[in-house]
C-alpha cells in the first residue's frame, strides 16, 4: 500500500493502513508473491538546526509545494470526480488552492517531517508507529537549493537512518501477523 501523508492527517492513513492490514489477513495473492508492506510519502527536510531549515526557506517551498500539488491534483486526478467528491476525498484542498496553506498544522501533525535530527526522528517514528514500512522522503521541493537538498539527505544517512534501523515500534493493534516486527525504512 502507498500512503501520501501529505494530503491527509495521519490518523486518516493510521485508519487505511488498519484497513488494509485486515484485508491482507484474508486476501488471495494473485501471485505467489505478497508483501503486505506499507509505505508513505512525504515532504523532507532536514537541517543542523530548526533556525537553518527556516534560513533555508522550509515554509516558503512547503506553502509553493502544497498549493501547487492542489491544484494539480485537481487539474488532473480529480477531474472525473463531481466538486462534492472531490472535496470528501480531500478535505484540506480548498484552503491549498486559495493560498491558505496551513503550514504549521501540517507541521505539527506530522503530516511533513522537517527539522533537526533528532525531531526529524521523532517525526518518522511516529509514522513508524502507525504501521508504515517504508517512507519515501520528497527533499528536492520547492525552493531549495542543490547544497540544502543534499545536506537533508547527508544528515538523514548519518544521523537519523542509524537510529531509524535500531527502533522497533510497538505492533500495530491490529497487527497482521502475530509477533511480526514493523521496521520503517527510508528512500531518499
Amino acid at each position: 500500500m502507498l500512503s501520501f501523508a501529505i494530503m491527509q492527517p495521519l490518523e486518516r492513513m493510521a485508519q487505511q493502513i488498519a484497513a488494509y492490514r485486515q484485508a491482507q489477513e484474508r486476501a488471495t495473492p494473485l501471485t505467489d508473491v505478497a508483501t503486505n508492506k506499507v509505505a508513505a510519502y512525504t515532504l523532507v527536510h532536514c537541517a543542523d538546526s530548526m533556525a537553518r531549515a527556516e534560513a533555508n526557506g522550509i515554509w516558503k517551498s512547503v506553502a509553493w509545494w502544497y498549493q501547487h500539488l492542489a491544484q494539480f491534483t485537481l487539474d488532473w486526478e480529480l477531474v472525473h470526480l463531481s466538486k462534492a467528491e472531490q472535496d470528501a476525498t480531500f478535505p484540506l484542498m480548498k484552503p491549498l488552492l486559495e493560498g491558505n496553506v496551513p503550514i504549521q498544522h501540517f507541521h505539527d501533525a506530522d503530516m511533513i517531517v522537517v527539522g533537526d535530527p533528532e525531531r526529524c526522528l521523532q517525526k518518522m517514528k511516529h509514522y513508524a508507529d502507525l504501521g508504515v514500512d517504508q517512507l519515501i522522503c520528497y527533499a528536492q521541493f520547492g525552493y531549495h537549493e542543490h547544497e540544502t537538498v543534499m545536506r537533508t539527505i547527508e544528515i538523514l544517512g548519518r544521523e537519523v537512518l542509524p537510529e531509524i534501523e535500531k527502533y522497533r515500534p510497538a505492533p500495530p493493534k491490529s497487527s497482521a501477523a502475530p509477533g511480526t516486527e514493523r521496521l520503517a525504512k527510508f528512500i531518499d
